[in-house]
């Protein structure tokens, strides 16, 4: 229980740390003002079609490759500089052991992924219902409307996309929380990632440069016009797989299953926290390079 309760500790410091790092300041400007735009954007078409604010708009803000990149690019921000060493953490990590202090970091980049994409959905859903919107159980005219029309074009909002097959498939609970699932995954592994190169190579600029590959080929899949190769390469896309048409509802496409989904990201998950282990006891703690 000792051993529990000081992995935790490691991670709640990190979190604590959010109230004086600009980065997490940053980062949830941005999310509130690029969110905010989607609002507006879809606020012009309720009003044009005449119909009411949808407040499910979370599983859609993020459909099109533009704005995933968008909104990804604060995730690399956010774990960057992993493994979050400063001034202190010296002293932290002999106190409590090399091992509790890797866990800790670890697990403050699983919780950490979660608070972003939970901010997300209460920023899209309260702002969504500070513009007019009706909390229902059902998806409401206007995002059916989208989904099968191209009224968001029509209206100048070339950015809202919203998938037929994720309105037919998915109540609106169930597509918030599968999309919120799928995108906490995809940021741990994300965040892993760059923790794994940056204690491998002991510098930073390795784990951003393959992040950001890995952002850039899904926007390059997602954006293909040549379908067979994208059905060919979407299952090597892990960041494609945070938007519910990018996955395979009772085997109707070719996009990968949910359960492959998830088993991907559990496993990149698992494989990088032991290689974060192995790698990360050998290494010495230098704060220069953070």
């Amino acid at each position: 229980m000792n051993y529990l309760r000081s992995v935790i500790s490691i991670c709640v410091q990190d979190l604590r740390k959010w109230k004086t790092d600009y980065r997490i300041w940053v980062i949830g400007i941005m999310a509130i003002i690029m969110t905010q735009v989607y609002i507006d954007d879809m606020e012009k078409i309720t009003s044009g079609l005449g119909t009411e604010m949808p407040v499910w708009i979370f599983p859609f803000v993020f459909s099109q490759f533009h704005m995933k990149l968008i909104y990804t690019l604060p995730v690399i921000m956010l774990f960057c500089n992993a493994p979050f060493i400063d001034g202190n953490q010296t002293f932290v990590c002999m106190r409590s052991g090399r091992i509790r202090w890797l866990l800790g970091q670890i697990m403050y980049v699983i919780i950490a992924s979660g608070i972003y994409y939970l901010f997300l959905f209460l920023i899209s859903f309260f702002g969504a219902l500070a513009a007019g919107g009706e909390v229902t159980a059902e998806w409401g005219k206007t995002l059916s409307v989208i989904a099968n029309s191209s009224v968001a074009w029509d209206f100048g909002s070339p950015f809202i996309t919203v998938s037929t097959k994720t309105i037919i498939y998915f109540s609106p609970f169930s597509a918030s929380w599968f999309t919120f699932l799928l995108s906490w995954l995809c940021a741990s592994m994300i965040g892993l990632i760059l923790f794994f190169c940056n204690i491998v190579t002991g510098t930073k600029f390795p784990g951003i440069a393959v992040a950001s590959v890995i952002m850039v080929l899904s926007a390059f899949i997602e954006n293909g016009a040549n379908y067979a190769l994208q059905n060919l390469l979407m299952p090597f896309s892990p960041i494609s797989w945070t938007s519910l048409n990018n996955v395979d509802v009772g085997g109707l496409t070719q996009n990968p299953s949910f359960a492959y989904c998830v088993t991907v990201y559990l496993t990149a998950i698992a494989m990088l926290a032991a290689g974060i282990l192995v790698f990360g006891r050998k290494q010495s703690i230098d704060t220069k390079g953070q």
